[in-house]
């Protein structure tokens, strides 16, 4: 059989669900750190990794790199910058991105457009779709 990417059923446990596998895993066999969705959790956000880092970049280096647990999957991370007590939501300055990301399944890197600055981030375990 192949394998199903999404599935509502009975399971063995008595219990209806519906279950949505991540990529090389069936919905209805695979184990739960294959899905991404479950009905039957009770924390349907998977966080993977969240926190704060400050983003040092230099005239001899162009990014910081922030790592993390590798997952198998390049997921999705949100970042958002910090100054002072005011957190930026894609942050922009004179017309053009005050940062830039590039996405790892164990890091991610930052360039920033100051010498330091600070960010909050958050690592979901949601696969990003190859280009």
């Amino acid at each position: 059989m192949s394998e199903r990417s999404a599935v509502i059923s009975l399971f063995p446990d008595g219990s209806m669900r519906l279950r949505v596998s991540l990529p090389g895993f069936d919905a209805y066999t695979g184990p739960d750190n294959g899905m991404s969705f479950d009905s039957a959790w009770a924390d349907i956000l998977k966080v993977h990794q969240i926190g704060p880092a400050t983003i040092a970049t230099f005239p001899s280096t162009l990014y910081t790199t922030v790592p993390f647990p590798e997952l198998g999957y390049t997921p999705f991370i949100e970042i958002r910058r910090r100054v002072g007590n005011i957190i930026y939501d894609d942050y922009v300055t004179d017309n053009r991105y005050g940062f830039g990301a590039a996405m790892y399944s164990n890091r991610f890197t930052v360039q920033g457009e100051a010498s330091e600055m600070d960010i909050l981030y958050v690592v979901y375990k949601i696969p990003v779709p190859s280009p």
